[in-house]
């Protein structure tokens, strides 16, 4: 088995989750929902929302970095 360190996951995967799924998985345990309550997850996931503009059309995932 393959163990990933939290923070990892915390800030390379689930930044790039979409709001609605980050609420989705603060019920997981305690530690992912004190993780992505946190400032900095916080910040940095709509930081990143910012800095990449995704557009679903016709079930095709386009994603444009500004």
């Amino acid at each position: 088995m393959v163990y990933i360190p939290f923070d990892i996951i915390l800030f390379e995967i689930l930044i790039r989750l979409n709001g609605k799924s980050v609420d989705q998985y603060k019920c997981v345990c305690k530690q992912w929902n004190e993780g992505l309550s946190s400032w900095p997850f916080e910040w940095l996931h709509v930081n990143y929302a910012k800095e990449y503009l995704v557009i679903y059309y016709s079930c095709v995932l386009i994603t444009f970095k500004m």
